[in-house]
């Protein structure tokens, strides 16, 4: 054995007859006392002082004291004595219960107390008035061992040595329940008088972290690991029988809770084992040993496949492998009940049975083992309450098998086929309830209850309970005749054990013996010696040959089983001879003292010398010759040997496994991508889907894991949660990683030196992988890469095609990759797309997918805030306060307009619940507050600085950092922080080009620019721990790659202080001029548009200080004459348009700006001569009547192609294959298309399957084409609604819409996806960028898709209400309050709440209140200040379909489907009269107006007919029919006395004062098709202008007085610029000339009439979703550059655009009826 195993008992001392110790007082004996009995031996003599209970109802009883040789006895009945047990002796009501049952007797005269230290003599004569046999017996055995020791009592003295302590009471030895009470009580004789610990071998614990060198220690080291799955406790495990000392228990276990990496390794270990053992053909004893050993502490799976292999390796052997049958018990014996299932043991006992079968007719040698395996799995069978075994498949055969071996001669066979038979009685057969009531005795149910009560180790419960089952069964065991009367033996032959052995058989009764001795092995399993000792001599079944038997056996086994000390293995010894020797009901059956002679003998040729020493010792006592007696053919042996060596471990160690290497970086990696708080993100398909059709991103991902797919990009914007996700998908995959399987491997892109080459190999290595386990892992294993940050790489790369990903011979990967949305371009997919291993493959398009993190839910946020709560980290942000509960901040979220919006960003979210307790402390009314995106990382890096301030106070720091500390305090800490950020900041982006992550080695980089930022100034180090900087080894980076971008645009420019109060929006910000003009600064060097997240920051500083924006317009003017800021002005004209500035009239003349992001811009009458416009991106830029003159304009981009004119109506088209032809029908019949429908869907279909795909849903009429692009991924649609829609073929997402000035027919893609051809009736094809879309920040916080716009009566602010999508459907959804001047929101804002029930609205006078129309036919009222709900009006039979709001305020008219006209007064709800009652389809109501006083309300049908009503009388004033074609619209004079009635070709003025109109002023007409009853008329306030819409134009007419006050109309300007038909208009009652239009494109804008030199003009103001590029008027000449294309496309555009139709142009007078 090794040297670090030695054999002890803990807390007992060794059995030695010469040890000595001083006699302490009675009161401490137990703590100081033997376990057991001296056996005190002088030459061939020998002590035999025995013990029993302490009797306290008898009253006396006597202390016996070995004294150098001698006997000193002290009086119990002093009370100074103590058992020296952990049990205390039996109750008195159970002495009593035992007296009865077993007819125990006392001597009739009580011995006096007396304190006199006694002879042996003396001791004898206390019992010298018993006359009967069994008294004289005892006296002749305490005579012959004490004779002659007289002479050593004068010697006892106060103070003595002693050898060994024993208690002995007067308490008598049981006798048969037959026999007569004449019979004299015998002391009981015993030997083990303490329970102790179990038996356990002390193992020396490896040092920490070094090699594990035996089985036992690497048992014993898993063990005890912290949250082992199987711990060490001998508490709760009494077969566990390794242990440590204390000291070195806690020391390894404080090193081993520190450090993961090595538990991970220990447990790897184990798993190695099995895998070793489960491969290893030939199992000899020593490999069974180790595995024995260490199964119980392995985890469940391990475990069972151990198991599993053991079963198997037993049942496919040929010849019985006893070493593997005994490892095989054992193994199911020690497991945790957890581990083992009931079939597991059925299993195992259906193999032994088999087995048995097979082989009970040969020699008694196999079967022995086997029945002795059958009958301790049966135990463990029991224990864990088995049910239902198969009566028929199970339970019979083995009862046959066993019953089968009655014949055999063999006595020990039979015993143990006794011993299963009796066990298998508690293992219950799957018979009914029932059945085994009327098979079985009653009354037993009790006794076999409390007989479980041994394996929670209570002595009194169980010899309760073993009463109770012996008087139920009907008493003890019967015999053929009395024992003690010697009238016969049970069969003189021996063969008495044997027949009571086959009535047990044959009976199928349960026997008291039988849960006896399971209770004695679970005694001695434990340690509870002494209780064992008691249950030998006061179990009922006591006299039972086989209760003695099997305690015979039990004796033997603890004598031979060297786990146990040697002094408790002699003491089985002892014990075996008093049982032999002292006890008359001990051994009448011969078998019985064959049996204990064999034991004996068998003893005497162990290893042991001191062992074998006194089993011959024993043997010559009892006159017995060790050669003469009958040998035990079976081993003592009740479980394997320790291994003495440990081969299977050896075998492990020896080569270093590459699965040890990747269980380390296991847990390195769960402990480093562990998150507190997350919340599982969900994504859409695309960047088109709709962030309502959203799916669980986890979910997806692991669908692509298990799919042919090899690539997965993963897109979000910044904050979005992407590197969050990638840790807890990392977390994922190593919590479910299996042995062989896929390998997560975390790549930060950022850090690794060229992820285009070797990156997998480059990560491997710095995780400290050697380049063997590299190559194994590229040979044989698959790995999933989880790529991190693809937009900081700084690269434009296919890293999966560069690294060679999945081809022969190279990684078996699967990557998932993730990028920030705005870093991408319009066509990303080649950056991300695998390469097929088969070149011949026509695609790689199913080896790629995409999902884009979708905003988080209002779900998703209400439980983000709940964990947030509940997170320790958050009180720090209350100090002392009470945290707030998740409720409250959301109420505070809620309340802040336009922070609900913003916090759908995780990061932000983040921030703004930081942010949260300081905002609602500093500011009082938080409906007015605007939290803006830079607003809350302003705040988030405030207080994290000064978090950090105050912990550095309060830490313990060296007299240097004290200094420095004091130093940056007096000038001001929180601004020496930031300045430290920002020139890191700055220096990322200039010495390593913006690469967020710096490695520093300080003997490397001590005299680099980083050891500026990261040396060993006092100063430095506390500003970098003060930071937002994380650290990973010698890596730096921020703690979000945001926060780097929010500093770099802070070093361009830097507000002077920034502060809680800046989010009240009615404070104005006066900070200083503060932009960098720092030549060198990033503004001037670095092109910003590659940073959009650094874009989207210097925008929101646009909107918040007014400074900013002039400075930047400054930088522009500076380009003019100065060409270094040529960067700076390309930058400055991309913030201000992204931040929604306008230019529209701007002198721009000169500036250079090259490839600068206009697009969307507005820049009406801006002047542009000269400038340099090189590779601008000017697609739907708003350049009506801009002058372009001698403009660089080489390289620009307007999204889109000239069209192509045709004779007729084009309706339909086609590319030729290699895309040089174009070819169009024209006049044709039409194009059929089986998947477009009338409503304006079209339905995709799977041709495969069968089944419908998607249904693209946008168009609102029919559609008349479809094509796909050549890759498929793209769909194109034309309709007659004049719109060309571009959608995601996977997803039915829209992506862009394009306009025609009428319907359209035809789509078509040109071969190479990248040009779409739309054929119009207008006879032109227009050629349109696939690739066209909008920038990647989108300009923000602007009104648009409106329904209704209208001023407020200031002219300061307009109102609108914008539409949502419902159900495929847009309804007025939203109110919007915006800047008349900007357009920009402004503080109201709110929505509807059931928008799915709004048909109509309309505003009151004041603006503050709006009218809803609804499907269920109420009218209600809302308060647009607020959205607070008001009035409700019902009564309508049907929707209300159109509202009209008096001017005076009082009156409201509503229409309803039943063209049901209601007035209702607003200042009595009550009244509401009908005005008109219904028509048929000809007779619709179609407009409904007040006049200006609000004393007349006017009405048009769709017959022509104009009804006028007096709201105060409810009488009908006139009803006419003025014209034969519908009337659409009307409106009043501003002085009440004209009606305008529009048509669609016409304008009709009506004078009120007279009964006919007048003056009708006539509307160009196109020939092609137009919208059908569309049509709008305003008066201006002045009343000099009439705006008439018609369709998707927009007439202004000029009123004029001529001679005679003849009112004259002339059309002065014809806006031909919206895409779809003008819904609503609106003056502005403060600037007469000023109006705002709102279209079906979803545009709002805002105009202005102007006379320059006389001519009359309109320019617009400012615009929202203008999505398409406005040329009208735009001045080109000597522009530069210009493609002919281009040209021709400009000039097409401004002959559309904005120009006064003429009559060569195709229109006429004539009005058409559609």
């Amino acid at each position: 054995m090794s040297k670090e195993l030695h054999s002890t008992s803990p807390g007992l001392p060794p059995h030695d007859d010469q040890s000595t110790a001083t006699v302490r007082s009675t009161t401490s004996q137990s703590s100081t006392n033997s376990a057991f009995t001296s056996s005190g031996r002088a030459g061939n003599k020998t002590v035999r002082p025995s013990s029993t209970d302490n009797d306290r109802s008898i009253g006396h009883g006597l202390t016996t004291i070995l004294v150098k040789g001698n006997l000193v006895h002290s009086d119990l009945a002093s009370g100074d004595t103590d058992d020296g047990g952990d049990n205390k002796s039996v109750s008195s009501q159970r002495v009593r219960k035992r007296d009865k049952l077993f007819g125990f007797f006392r001597p009739s005269t009580s011995t006096p107390r007396d304190n006199q230290s006694q002879s042996p003599k003396t001791y004898l004569d206390r019992f010298s008035t018993a006359s009967t046999e069994a008294n004289l017996h005892r006296l002749s055995i305490i005579s012959t061992q004490y004779s002659g020791d007289v002479e050593y009592e004068a010697q006892v003295s106060s103070s003595v040595d002693i050898e060994h302590t024993v208690s002995i009471t007067e308490v008598e030895s049981p006798a048969s329940c037959a026999q007569s009470s004449a019979l004299p009580a015998i002391p009981r004789m015993g030997v083990f008088s303490q329970n102790i610990k179990p038996p356990a071998i002390l193992i020396t614990l490896p040092k920490f972290g070094s090699r594990i060198d035996t089985t036992p220690q690497l048992t014993l080291c898993i063990g005890l690991l912290p949250n082992s799955f199987n711990t060490i406790d001998q508490r709760e495990d009494p077969l566990q029988v390794l242990w440590s000392s204390t000291s070195a228990h806690l020391a390894w276990l404080g090193a081993m809770k520190e450090d993961p990496v090595e538990q991970e390794r220990l447990r790897c270990l184990g798993a190695r084992m099995v895998d070793e053992f489960a491969k290893d053909a030939s199992k000899d004893l020593t490999e069974i040993a180790e595995m024995v050993l260490i199964g119980p502490v392995l985890d469940n799976e391990h475990f069972r496949r151990l198991l599993s292999c053991t079963i198997t390796a037993f049942d496919q052997a040929v010849l019985l492998n006893v070493d593997l049958l005994q490892g095989l018990v054992q193994l199911v014996q020690s497991a945790p009940s957890e581990t083992l299932l009931p079939d597991d043991l059925v299993k195992i006992l259906h193999v032994l049975r088999v087995r048995l079968q097979d082989t009970h007719q040969q020699s008694s040698v196999h079967p022995f083992h086997l029945t002795l395996a059958v009958s301790r799995l049966l135990d463990v069978m029991a224990d864990h309450k088995v049910k239902d075994l198969d009566r028929v498949e199970e339970h019979e055969p083995l009862s046959g098998v066993l019953s089968g071996l009655k014949a055999s001669s063999d006595p020990y066979l039979m015993y143990q086929a006794c011993y299963a038979f009796q066990a298998l009685q508690y293992v219950p057969n799957n018979e009914s309830p029932l059945q085994a009531v009327l098979r079985h005795s009653t009354g037993v149910v009790e006794g076999l209850v409390k007989v479980s009560a041994v394996f929670k180790l209570d002595l009194g419960a169980v010899l309760e309970g073993l009463s109770k089952l012996q008087e139920t069964l009907g008493g003890v065991v019967e015999v053929a005749g009395s024992v003690y009367d010697g009238a016969c033996s049970l069969m003189e032959s021996g063969r008495g054990v044997l027949e009571s052995m086959k009535e047990g058989l044959e009976s199928g009764q349960k026997r008291p013996w039988y849960t006896a001795v399971r209770a004695a092995y679970a005694f001695a399993q434990a340690g509870q010696l002494k209780d064992l000792n008691v249950l030998i001599y006061e179990a009922p079944c006591r006299r039972d040959p086989l209760f003695q038997w099997g305690i015979c056996q039990l004796l033997g086994e603890i004598a031979s089983d060297t786990i146990w000390d040697t002094s408790v293995r002699l003491h089985a010894i002892d014990l075996l001879r008093e049982l032999y020797m002292t006890d008359p009901l001990w051994g009448h059956d011969e078998s019985v003292r064959t049996w204990t002679l064999n034991i004996i003998c068998q003893l005497g040729t162990t290893t042991d010398q001191v062992v074998s020493a006194s089993a011959h010792t024993l043997l010559k006592d009892l006159n017995q010759e060790q050669d003469t007696t009958t040998h035990l053919p079976y081993p003592l042996r009740n479980r394997l040997p320790l291994p003495a060596t440990s081969p299977t471990l050896a075998r492990v160690q020896n080569i270093p496994p590459l699965e040890y290497d990747l269980h380390k970086h296991k847990v390195l990696r769960l402990e480093q991508s562990s998150l507190s708080l997350y919340i599982q993100p969900f994504a859409k398909a695309s960047l088109r889907a709709k962030d309502e059709d959203t799916f669980p991103l986890l979910e997806k991902v692991l669908e692509f894991l298990a799919s042919e797919h090899q690539v997965m990009l993963i897109l979000g914007d910044s904050g979005s949660g992407k590197s969050t996700f990638n840790r807890h998908l990392e977390h994922q995959l190593w919590t479910d990683y299996k042995q062989g399987g896929p390998i997560p491997l975390f790549i930060n892109l950022p850090a690794i030196d060229r992820p285009d080459q070797d990156m997998i190999a480059k990560q491997l290595r710095a995780n400290n992988f050697s380049d063997d386990q590299i190559q194994e892992m590229k040979q044989h294993r698959q790995l999933i890469l989880i790529c991190d940050g693809y937009d900081e790489n700084q690269q434009l790369v296919n890293l999966h095609q560069t690294n060679m990903l999945n081809q022969p011979g190279q990684w078996n990967t699967k990557m998932v990759i993730s990028c920030r949305t705005q870093f991408l371009g319009p066509s990303y997919d080649d950056r991300f797309k695998p390469l097929p291993s088969d070149r011949y493959a026509s695609s790689s398009q199913n080896l790629f997918q995409e999902v884009v993190i979708a905003p988080f839910s209002k779900e998703q946020i209400e439980s983000y805030v709940g964990l947030y709560v509940q997170d320790p980290q958050t009180a720090l942000l209350f100090q002392n306060q009470v945290v707030w509960p998740a409720k409250e901040y959301i109420d505070k979220l809620t309340t802040i307009p336009n922070v609900k919006d913003l916090v759908k960003n995780p990061f932000l979210l983040t921030l703004a619940l930081k942010a949260l307790p300081r905002l609602v402390a500093s500011n009082s009314d938080l409906s007015s507050m605007r939290v803006t995106r830079v607003g809350l990382y302003d705040m988030f890096v405030k207080q994290w600085l000064e978090t950090n301030q105050v912990r550095l106070r309060m830490s313990a720091l060296s007299k240097e950092e004290l200094t420095a500390l004091n130093s940056l305090m007096e000038e001001d800490f929180i601004g020496c922080g930031i300045d430290y950020l920002l020139r890191l900041s700055a220096a990322i982006f200039q010495e390593q080009g913006g690469t967020p992550i710096v490695q520093y080695i300080h003997r490397h980089d001590k005299d680099s620019w980083k050891a500026v930022f990261f040396g060993t100034d006092p100063e430095t180090k506390l500003l970098r721990e003060a930071s937002p900087l994380m650290r990973t080894g010698n890596q730096y980076r921020f703690v979000h790659r945001s926060m780097l971008e929010y500093f770099l645009s802070r070093v361009i420019y830097n507000p002077a202080k920034v502060d809680e109060q800046d989010f009240d929006s009615s404070i104005e910000t006066t900070s200083p001029a503060s932009l960098s003009s720092d030549i060198n600064g990033p503004l001037y060097l670095r092109n910003l548009l590659k940073e959009p997240s650094i874009i989207q920051f210097l925008c929101d500083r646009v909107r918040l200080d007014p400074h900013f924006e002039q400075q930047l317009r400054a930088v522009i003017n500076q380009s003019k004459t100065d060409s270094s800021a040529t960067i700076a002005a390309t930058n400055a004209i991309t913030i201000l348009i992204r931040a929604g500035a306008l230019f529209n009239g701007a002198d721009l003349r000169g500036i250079k700006v090259p490839g600068a992001d206009l697009s969307d811009g507005q820049f009406d009458s801006a002047q542009f001569q000269g400038a340099d416009l090189t590779r601008a991106n000017l697609s739907r830029s708003w350049l009506r009547q801009a002058d372009l003159s001698h403009a660089q304009m080489e390289g620009v981009r307007f999204g889109e192609l000239p069209y192509l004119k045709m004779g007729g109506s084009i309706t339909a088209c086609a590319y030729s294959p290699d895309g040089r032809m174009l070819g169009v029908m024209v006049d044709g019949d039409g194009l059929g298309i089986t998947s477009g429908h009338e409503d304006g869907d079209v339905q995709l279909w799977d041709m495969v399957s069968g089944s419908p795909g998607p249904v693209l849903q946008g168009h609102t009429k029919t559609v008349t084409g479809i094509a796909f692009s050549p890759n498929s991924l793209l769909i194109a649609t034309s309709s007659d609604d004049f719109r060309v829609m571009l959608w995601d073929a996977s997803t039915g997402d829209i992506i862009s819409t394009f306009g025609h000035l009428t319907y359209v027919n035809d789509v078509a893609f040109s071969p190479n996806g990248l040009t779409i051809a739309s054929g119009s009736g207008d006879g032109t094809v227009r050629l349109w960028e696939a690739s066209s879309s909008p920038s990647s920040i989108a300009i923000q916080d602007q009104i648009g898709d409106s329904c209704l716009v209208a001023y407020s009566p200031n002219g300061l602010s307009v109102l609108s209400i914008d539409n949502v999508p419902v159900s495929s459907r847009y309804r007025p959804g939203v109110i919007r309050q915006g800047n008349a001047t900007t357009g920009l929101l402004g503080s109201v804002s709110f929505e509807f709440p059931d928008p799915e029930m709004i048909n109509c609205v309309a505003f009151s006078a004041d603006g503050n209140q709006v009218a809803t129309g609804c499907e269920d036919g109420s009218v209600r009222l809302w308060d647009c200040r607020t959205g607070a709900a008001g009035l409700v009006l019902n009564g309508n039979s049907g929707a209300v379909k159109i509202l009209a709001y008096s001017t005076c305020g009082r009156w409201i008219a509503s229409c309803d489907h039943d063209e049901i006209v209601r007035l209702w007064d607003l200042y009595d709800t009550e009244q509401q009269c009908i005005l008109a009652t219904g028509g048929d389809n000809d007779n619709c109501i179609i407009e409904m107006k007040f006049s200006p006083t609000g004393h007349q309300l006017a009405m048009c049908s769709e017959d022509g007919k104009v009804g006028l009503f007096d709201p105060r009388t409810r009488v009908l004033l006139t009803s006419k029919k003025l014209r034969e074609v519908p009337i659409l619209a009307l409106d009043y004079s501003p002085n009440g006395q004209q009606l305008a009635l529009g048509t669609l070709c016409s304008i009709v003025l009506w004078d009120l004062q007279s009964d006919e109109p007048g003056l009708e002023l006539k509307v160009h007409v196109s020939s092609f098709k137009p919208i059908a009853n569309c049509a709008y008329v305003a008066y201006s306030p002045c009343g000099q202008f009439l705006a008439h819409s018609k369709a998707h134009i927009l007439h202004l007419w000029h009123r004029q007085l001529v001679e005679g006050d003849i009112e004259s109309w002339s059309c002065a300007a014809s806006l031909r610029v919206f895409s779809d038909i003008v819904v609503s208009m609106s003056w502005n009652p403060a600037i007469p000339k000023e109006f705002i239009t709102a279209s079906n494109d979803r545009s709002v804008r805002v105009w202005r009439v102007s006379s320059d030199d006389g001519t009359m003009s309109v320019k617009m103001l400012w615009g929202t979703n203008l999505r398409t590029l406005c040329t009208a008027g735009v001045v080109l000449e000597g522009a530069i550059g210009l493609s002919p294309s281009h040209q021709e496309l400009i000039s097409q555009r401004s002959a559309f655009d904005g120009v006064l139709p003429s009559d060569d142009e195709g229109f006429d007078d004539e009005s058409e009826d559609e």
